[in-house]
């Protein structure tokens, strides 16, 4: 039995009750509690007991939670967060290779430049950082100026602060020891800033691409 107009209103305030906002779950939760209500109709119960049979399954659902992938600090609906993790859960051990990989490396291997490179090798860096820099900052204005939420979103407003990555080896300027060498954790720290930017990038995407989708200025 398929519920009327008057009823699907009835539903969609419930979501609207619940602060629901994601746009790119919203239509999809939306369509699950409806079915799930048809479902209690089909067996012969009223609309009312069906609706709040559906209510007491799904609050769980909708009740704050936070994960180990984004930090404790960072905390959303049971259903955001579940969803953003098997999103992001392949990039955050991106993220992870990008910042051991090389520390564990030119630890162990610590190449020594020639003098007359040192200056190329620095000024290439901190251009690179420095754009980088400048593209995080758009990213973060952007997407909090147009206050709509989707799971990428709120995937990237777990990664703000690491812009710390790309700052601290910017404040600093010159990535070699005394010998010559690498600094390794300097070099992890921009290895983990190209990384983040990257992952940004492609959630920032991700975003735009859902407010063209549900149609969202």
């Amino acid at each position: 039995m398929e519920l009327t107009k008057e009823q699907i209103q009835l539903v969609e305030n419930y979501l609207y009750n619940k602060n629901f906002e994601f746009i790119d779950l919203k239509v999809e939760i939306l369509d699950h509690i409806i079915s799930d209500i048809e479902s209690y109709l089909n067996k012969e119960y009223s609309f009312e007991n069906a609706f709040k049979i559906t209510v007491l399954k799904w609050d769980k659902h909708f009740k704050d939670t936070s994960s180990f992938f984004f930090g404790f600090q960072y905390s959303e609906s049971k259903i955001v967060v579940k969803n953003a993790v098997k999103i992001f859960k392949p990039f955050y051990f991106l993220y992870l290779t990008a910042y051991f990989l090389p520390v564990l490396f030119f630890t162990k291997v610590p190449i020594v430049f020639s003098e007359n490179v040192l200056d190329f090798i620095n000024g290439f860096l901190n251009a690179l950082n420095i754009s980088f820099f400048v593209y995080m900052i758009f990213i973060i204005v952007k997407v909090i100026k147009s206050k709509v939420k989707t799971t990428y979103s709120f995937i990237l407003k777990t990664q703000y602060l690491s812009i710390v990555f790309l700052l601290i080896p910017l404040l600093t300027g010159n990535y070699f020891n005394d010998d010559r060498s690498f600094i390794p954790f300097l070099i992890s720290f921009q290895s983990a800033g190209f990384a983040v930017t990257y992952i940004c990038s492609y959630f920032y995407k991700k975003h735009q691409e859902a407010i063209q989708k549900y149609k969202i200025l």
